[in-house]
């Protein structure tokens, strides 16, 4: 960044509108083949992506190719059925809890952007736009300064605050209104509103939650899912159970009771409280192993009355996404016959580059059918154990206001050092690296290098990838269809996140923004001239279009993988 003369009103290169004629037409260019990309994209990311395609991206691209040809009525037309076909993709492959996420993260967006015009009006800075999207207009209107409205490109929302750098022409009537000429407080207090209202929203989410839904009490919990074929599901035991004692002794947390189910084998009594009353069931514990690998995945093998049958997949999972379900009965590995858990290990050895062929059926009687798993580079077996088949449903208790208020602020905290770890994970050079090369070539990176269940690996090949605004919301959708509460919970994670993102201190994040105030406020402070400083913004227009476009590619290939593999929790 250089000095600036700032009682110098027209900005730098205001005079050179050709510049800002052939830089405006060269975006619309670029927008048009970005969304051809992305149809392509689509097209061949299965049948969710491509009707994804057929109803979003291909309008999306008529109506920029309409602008572009000077066609305004088919320009129209085809925004609106882009957002019509928007909609109906929402509601037929997400239903109502789609329809829900969908419109919380509108209103997030628009409360993310309410922040920046409210703290630019309180500025005395003029705000002339404030839009929902980005791209061709399909609706607007006009209160005061500002236009209101909704674009075609559901990509984000913006307000235009004038003068927001030195390169911006601005009428030299208007210089004094202008984000470039407000004193430090005020630009800051512009830079930072956005990420404040998300953080706002997060607090005021979590002390909703900590009041009037509870927060979960890992001491006390009931039954939550039976495994397919486990010895829960054997003995009758039902959701919503509470496992007073096992094998003579009480029971207290999950992990704890887990530890007792290990020490016990054969037959064991359990004193189960439902509805209000205790009963004892005898229990005949089964085995368990599972099948490791090197990238945070593993899949569950339980030795029931009847054999070996598939345990539980999670949703997404590398083992779904095979086609290998919870109760399947298994009946070879790598083409070896199966008898007992203790086979396992064994037919593991004839596997090759981690991948594991499980033949499976849904019964008896119904044909098999062969899964590969992909598990990384190696792949193991760990030592069989006894198995209940249960999971847990914590219990959840409501604090008073004040108990409330801190304990947001603790788990805030917590957030927040999360999303920091997160994004330093995922846009570390070589994070970034594997991420080109293996969704490029198909391949997966190894994140431990012995096998290792996934439980006890941090982050997963899956987990750790970026996920686009198509995968975050699908998984919201998850969580949604489960309980409300679940969508409280993933408002409140992607508020976080989304708050420190943007504080990344580069252009175009608006932490750009803070620290250009800040680098500024500095060079003031140094020169004790009392005059205005305005930084060379110029300087950083390359590492600008670096980050819009590394942003970009990491976008374009998030959604891709998000349509294909789906999004792994």
């Amino acid at each position: 960044m250089t000095d600036q003369d700032t009682r110098r009103t027209p900005a730098p290169g205001a005079e050179d509108t050709g510049w800002s004629l052939r830089e405006n037409r060269l975006a619309r260019v670029c927008g048009i083949a970005l969304f051809a990309l992305l149809v392509v994209v689509g097209t061949i990311a299965g049948v969710v992506g491509w009707l994804f395609s057929l109803l979003v991206f291909v309008p999306v691209l008529a109506a920029m190719a309409f602008a572009e040809a000077g066609n305004s009525a088919g320009s129209r037309g085809a925004r609106v059925a882009a957002v019509a076909g928007l909609v109906l993709w929402l509601a037929l492959t997400g239903g109502l809890p789609m329809l829900l996420v969908v419109a919380a993260v509108v209103l997030m967006i628009f409360l993310h952007e309410l922040g920046h015009y409210v703290a630019a009006k309180r500025s005395g800075m003029l705000a002339t736009e404030f839009f929902l999207g980005f791209g061709s207009k399909i609706w607007s209107f006009r209160r005061g300064e500002t236009e209101f409205g909704l674009k075609a490109i559901p990509a984000g929302a913006y307000v235009k605050i004038i003068g927001m750098n030195n390169l911006e022409e601005v009428d030299p009537a208007d210089e004094a209104r202008t984000y470039r000429q407000a004193p430090f407080r005020n630009r800051m207090a512009v830079a930072v509103a956005g990420s404040a209202m998300h953080f706002a929203i997060a607090l005021v989410l979590l002390v909703i939650q900590f009041t009037f839904i509870g927060r979960a009490d890992d001491t006390q919990w009931q039954v939550g899912e039976l495994t397919a074929g486990g010895a829960a599901e054997a003995a009758g035991l039902e959701q919503g159970d509470r496992i007073v004692s096992f094998a003579g002794q009480p029971v207290g947390g999950f992990d704890e009771f887990r530890d007792q189910i290990r020490s016990e084998s054969g037959s064991v009594p359990i004193v189960v409280e439902r509805d209000g009353t205790t009963e004892t069931v005898n229990v005949e514990l089964i085995r368990r192993t599972k099948v490791i690998g090197t990238v945070g995945a593993d899949v569950d093998i339980i030795e029931g009355p009847d054999g070996l049958v598939i345990g539980a997949t999670p949703p997404n999972s590398r083992a779904e996404r095979a086609g290998l379900s919870g109760g399947q009965v298994l009946t070879a590995i790598n083409g070896e016959e199966m008898s007992g858990v203790d086979d396992v290990a064994g037919a593991l050895a004839q596997s090759v580059d981690g991948e594991v062929e499980f033949t499976v059926a849904d019964g008896p009687t119904v044909a098999t059918a062969v899964a590969t798993v992909d598990l990384g580079s190696q792949v193991a077996a760990t030592e069989a154990t006894t198995f209940l088949g249960v999971s847990a449903r914590p219990d959840l208790y409501t604090q008073s206001l004040p108990s409330a208020v801190g304990s947001s602020v603790a788990e805030f905290g917590r957030g927040v050092g999360a999303s920091v770890t997160g994004i330093a994970t995922v846009f570390n050079p070589p994070e970034l690296f594997s991420f080109f090369s293996d969704t490029v070539t198909g391949e997966d990176t190894d994140v431990t290098s012995v096998p290792t269940p996934a439980e006890q690996v941090e982050i997963s090949t899956d987990a750790g990838r970026p996920t686009s605004i198509i995968g975050a919301v699908a998984y919201g959708a998850d969580l949604t269809s489960e309980n409300l509460s679940n969508l409280i919970g993933f408002l409140i994670g992607i508020n976080i996140f989304i708050g420190v993102f943007n504080l990344i201190p580069l252009l175009p994040f608006d932490g750009g923004h803070v620290a250009i105030a800040v680098y500024e406020k500095a060079q003031e402070l140094r020169r004790r001239t009392g005059s205005r400083y305005i930084a060379d913004v110029s300087r950083m227009i390359p590492v600008a279009y670096t980050v819009v476009m590394l942003l970009a590619v990491v976008g374009l290939l998030a959604v891709y993988l998000d349509l294909t593999k789906g999004v792994s929790v």
